[in-house]
């Protein structure tokens, strides 16, 4: 993940929150969130972490369960025994193997298949 900055908010593991949570800066979720997260920095979302519901944030670390869609101006990067389970729109995103993913994916990429004439 990209580095929290000094103007991180904490969800603690024993938190659940209901409804839409938005912020500047960035977030590390290690709880519970049923509701749409829109943040402006860079967004983590811990092992054992749970959230059901849409996210949108400058970049994405899921080591939990996402139940819903990522929206990142940046990279999306689903770890080994993470969850997901949506559609997934950012600048690139990166699949670990282990992990569980029911996802649709929107993100620009380039396939080098090499010179024509190196593959004569």
């Amino acid at each position: 993940m990209a580095k929290m900055s000094t103007d991180a908010s904490i969800l603690g593991a024993k938190t659940q929150v209901s409804g839409r949570v938005s912020g500047k800066g960035s977030l590390r979720v290690e709880g519970q969130i049923n509701g749409e997260v829109s943040v402006t920095g860079p967004m983590e979302l811990a092992a054992g972490a749970l959230v059901d519901g849409d996210v949108g944030a400058q970049s994405l670390d899921i080591f939990g369960t996402l139940n819903g869609d990522a929206k990142c101006s940046g990279p999306i990067t689903v770890r080994a025994d993470a969850s997901v389970k949506g559609e997934l729109v950012a600048s690139s995103v990166s699949i670990e193997a282990g992990s569980n993913v029911d996802v649709q994916l929107d993100t620009e990429f380039t396939l080098d298949f090499g010179s024509a004439t190196a593959r004569r």
